[in-house]
């Protein structure tokens, strides 16, 4: 097993190296069964492993953000990242965390930026005709305008409201789609590629480069791999579920939906075996995602295991 490094688990020096391997194996996502059992094993080897282990959580936790992406220390001009994280960092740990400061994307002239962590909802009244509801980890600009006032949508997910008088129209991007609305109300979701714009109420018009779709209430778009496909109106529905602080879920594989949770719920849940394509139904209400990780175990015949840091692993 390597590690996002490329280092093997097995060359690293000392206990709190490799305690910190294993923390960043977790963190990337890329972790097997088997390396959930290596890891397991390890930790019970004795006490010490254990206890490594956790303190390694502790310290992600408080440079998590910086780990993920790379900040700058704006006095010594250096870069943090998950290498430096492998590599001993630990130890000044307590000293860098008061000093980083995260780098962001930078916002274009002219706009307004609109944020949310992990977790988060955020409503904003972007002008008197134009609101938005963000959720969570969602990136929002917005650009005033008397004729076109216009959004762009660079990650994440939002709900817009549009009452245009005559005359005017909002614009809301989403990396190569657009939509033109004048009384409507639509979401919008992008993954670094647009997968969906559904219209709940009005009317919009979609631009893409497959061509353009007049959408009424009830219906959206799916834009996959270059396809664009209707989709049932429950489903464009239930997509505008988190607003209500839910999530909705009809008959769709046990993956994809512990992949929408961890879009909620801090740390992150592993689905290991072969119940992926599994399909189930259900209900999640968000303020109590991590509650809905023992429903869903329940309901695929799998057992939890918790690891700190928010980590819960599903096993048969």
């Amino acid at each position: 097993m390597t590690t996002p490094d490329d280092n093997q688990l097995g060359r690293w020096p000392d206990r709190d190296a490799m305690a910190r391997s294993w923390v960043v194996r977790l963190k990337s996502g890329e972790a097997t069964q088997s390396d959930v059992d290596m890891l397991l094993s390890w930790r019970a080897q004795n006490e010490e492993n254990e206890g490594a282990f956790r303190q390694a959580v502790r310290l992600w936790e408080q440079l998590g953000p910086a780990l993920s992406g790379g900040v700058a220390l704006p006095v010594a001009g250096q870069t943090l990242s998950r290498r430096w994280f492998l590599g001993g960092g630990a130890a000044m740990a307590v000293v860098a965390a008061v000093a980083l400061v995260p780098l962001a994307a930078p916002v274009p002239a002219g706009a307004r930026e609109y944020r949310t962590g992990k977790g988060e909802r955020r409503h904003v009244r972007l002008e008197p005709e134009v609101s938005a509801e963000l959720n969570t980890d969602s990136r929002l600009l917005f650009w005033a305008d008397a004729a076109s006032p216009r959004v762009e949508l660079s990650q994440g997910e939002a709900l817009i409201s549009a009452t245009c008088d005559p005359g005017r129209q909002l614009i809301a991007t989403a990396s190569d789609v657009e939509v033109r609305a004048r009384v409507a109300r639509f979401s919008m979701r992008s993954d670094g590629r647009l997968m969906r714009v559904a219209c709940l109420e009005g009317q919009i018009e979609v631009v893409s480069p497959e061509g353009r779709t007049t959408v009424d209430a009830g219906a959206s778009l799916d834009f996959r791999a270059g396809a664009v496909q209707q989709t049932p109106r429950d489903v464009a529905e239930s997509g505008a579920a988190w607003q209500r602080d839910l999530f909705l879920f009809q008959d769709r594989p046990a993956g994809e939906v512990i992949a929408e949770l961890n879009r909620y719920r801090p740390g992150r849940v592993y689905l290991l075996g072969s119940r992926n394509d599994v399909r189930i139904s259900g209900v999640i209400h968000l303020e109590r995602a991590d509650v809905a990780v023992d429903h869903i175990a329940r309901s695929l015949g799998m057992r939890v295991t918790r690891l700190p840091g928010g980590v819960a692993i599903l096993r048969n």
